[in-house]
């Protein structure tokens, strides 16, 4: 997909009102008019005071400076609003459409992607999307309108100034653009490459910086960071001389205008061609009339950007198709999940697990054992369809996960990662996320089961009571038993959990694992439901629960 029309479907996905965004140029041009009205009558006023007129033919003139330079602040404010107003309207419905078209991606490009990238392309790309509409579009089209207004203010006082002024306004709008959107590719080319590893490495540090420190590389990790910040500086110093000569072209053009309409009016005043308003207009008005002029640079920048994000978007969202109308399947009450001769990994040249064989039926219960690395979650998310074999293939109930559409497959296997999100909703949005059908009876049978109900009760509005994001508010058991929870309300044929009893006490954390593994205890999960946990309490593991050490398929 090429760039102009990534750019066009983005900006369509913005959903930009036409009202709206005429309001917004509207205002954007009566700030500039005005701006430039309050030069054109100042310079009228100053050189017609000096001729000592009577006072009274001043009158309207003293007026219209006052009034203008009013209403170019109220104007100014209203454009700030109108434009802003669109733009984050624009931001909230590409994220809506963007959120929508990832849900309904089928492959693995998501879950390959670092965490960092993906915050990036979510955050910074669409927020570029919504500063093209301020900085970009609406520039653009002003700059359009406020040209013709100055050529024709100009060519009834003199055509030869009018004309050098065409000239002065043509080189603005081309040569700055122009520079200023080389500038700005050359830094989207390396710069936004180098800034979301810079994110991906920042976000990995600070996520596992205790392990990294245990295991003696965080120095080196750092070392790393210091590199791609120094990869990521080499990189804008690179779009230094572009960015100067679009800085420097507004105002040589602005000189060249200066000197046609002196030029000109030095002629109409020797012929006696013009009053001393007429010359003063022509002398000061030039300094005011490239005021739209200046922002073409950035507009041109924010367009370089914008293009480069809209592509990185785009690449994000794929081709993913719509999501089929209807209900979605029924969820079946049992599952079969068979992995045959299955090859797991993030990338061909570096495979976790190798040549794995499982076969469980309904009702089974799995350890997974490792030393960190091994592989354990890709395992899981390989399991759970979230990320496709390299080699081989998992079936469920005899057919393979990648012939099956992906609602079915949700509604067989369910993944419980280490990482899952805490949203800042209530407690009861917390769990209903994973049914939207559950009764408050449900939820508080679920929160006892794992030993949670005291610290509902306790809480200032139970089950209404509002999270931080992502958990921030409550403690790392609290939050590790919520995410438990949601396992018991959702029931599903086959769960796959990630170190479930991490950051517990080990005496709860065990008994919580012995009630996962043990298909006798229905406390937890129905004993018809597969479980596989990845766990490193190997002692807390019940006595014949199936181990799966991944040590043994590397």
């Amino acid at each position: 997909m090429t760039a102009p029309s990534s750019l066009r479907r983005a900006v369509d996905a913005l959903e930009i009102p036409r009202t709206r965004l005429l309001a917004a140029v509207l205002a954007s041009l009566a700030t500039l008019g005005s701006a430039f009205a309050l030069a054109a009558v100042a310079a009228y006023l100053v050189t017609r005071a000096w001729t000592m007129p009577p006072v009274l033919d001043l009158t309207v003139a003293v007026v219209a400076v006052r009034a203008l330079g009013v209403s170019r602040g109220a104007f100014r404010w209203l454009e700030r609003m109108l434009t802003h107003d669109v733009a984050l309207r624009g931001v909230v419905s590409l994220r809506t459409h963007l959120f929508t078209a990832l849900a309904a991606r089928t492959d693995d490009a998501l879950t390959r992607l670092r965490r960092g990238d993906l915050l990036t392309r979510l955050g910074d790309d669409a927020q570029e999307l919504g500063d093209h509409v301020i900085t970009a579009l609406v520039p653009a089209l002003v700059s359009v309108v406020m040209a013709v207004a100055v050529l024709a203010t100009f060519a009834p006082l003199s055509l030869s100034a009018a004309a050098v002024m065409l000239t002065a306004l043509a080189l603005a709008g081309v040569l700055a653009p122009l520079a200023a959107h080389r500038a700005a590719r050359i830094s989207e080319q390396a710069v936004l490459t180098t800034r979301a590893g810079l994110s991906a490495q920042t976000l990995e540090i600070l996520d596992d910086a205790t392990s990294l420190r245990i295991e003696g590389r965080l120095d080196g990790s750092l070392a790393q960071l210091r590199q791609r910040q120094a990869e990521h500086d080499a990189a804008i110093d690179r779009a230094a001389v572009p960015a100067a000569v679009a800085s420097a072209a507004v105002p040589l053009t602005m000189i060249l205008a200066v000197a046609g309409s002196l030029l000109a009016a030095g002629t109409l005043w020797t012929s006696g061609g013009a009053s001393a308003g007429q010359i003063g207009v022509l002398l000061l008005l030039p300094l005011s009339s490239f005021e739209a002029a200046t922002a073409l640079p950035a507009a041109a920048s924010q367009h370089a950007r914008s293009r480069a994000a809209a592509e990185r978007l785009a690449a994000l969202v794929g081709d993913a198709p719509a999501r089929p109308a209807g209900p979605p399947p029924e969820r079946p009450a049992a599952a079969h999940l068979r992995a045959v001769d299955l090859t797991a990994g993030w990338t061909p040249g570096a495979p976790r697990v190798r040549g794995l064989d499982l076969d469980l039926p309904p009702g089974s219960r799995l350890a997974v054992i490792g030393a960190s690395g091994t592989g354990k979650s890709t395992l899981l998310a390989t399991l759970a369809g979230l990320l496709e074999p390299l080699a081989g293939h998992v079936e469920l109930d005899g057919r393979a996960l990648t012939a099956l559409e992906p609602a079915r497959v949700r509604a067989g296997v369910t993944m419980f990662a280490e990482d899952s999100h805490v949203f800042a909703t209530t407690v009861r949005e917390n769990l209903k996320v994973v049914r939207g059908d559950l009764g408050d009876e449900e939820i508080r049978a679920a929160l006892a089961a794992v030993g949670l109900v005291d610290w509902v009760a306790a809480l200032p509005h139970g089950l209404d009571t509002m999270l931080g994001p992502d958990g921030t508010t409550i403690s790392g058991g609290e939050r590790r038993r919520l995410l438990l929870a949601r396992t018991v309300v959702r029931r599903g044929p086959v769960l796959l959990l990630d170190e479930p009893t991490e950051h517990l006490d080990t005496a709860h954390g065990d008994r919580l694992l012995a009630a996962l593994l043990d298909a006798e205890d229905t406390s937890l999960v129905p004993a018809r439901s597969t479980v596989v946990v990845v766990t490193h309490r190997i002692e807390a593991i019940p006595a014949g629960t199936s181990i799966l050490r991944l040590e043994d398929f590397r």
